[in-house]
């Protein structure tokens, strides 16, 4: 699977201060999650569990101030976060 992600720090960015940064692996979820993947897929894809795909996405929500993936999505691309993802399995 070949990933290109942007940092995202506790800096401030256009939408203003971000609270928490992001892990590594929370920025993998993000953005197959802007990608439209469901959590069982992003589970599979990811070699987690789904339940550890459900805290991941519950923290983000948090550290993203959203309440939703659709909001989520549309914060990953205002950060520049879109899906650059090798959508194949492999």
């Amino acid at each position: 699977m070949s990933t290109s992600i942007r940092p995202i720090d506790s800096a401030t960015n256009s939408l203003g201060p971000i609270l928490d940064p992001l892990s590594e692996r929370e920025l993998e979820v993000l953005q197959w999650l802007a990608s439209g993947v469901s959590n069982r897929e992003i589970s599979r894809r990811l070699y987690i569990t789904e339940s550890t795909v459900k805290r991941h996405v519950y923290n983000i929500f948090g550290k993203l101030n959203v309440r939703n993936r659709t909001q989520a999505a549309l914060q990953a691309r205002a950060f520049g976060l879109t899906p650059q993802l090798n959508l194949s399995m492999e």
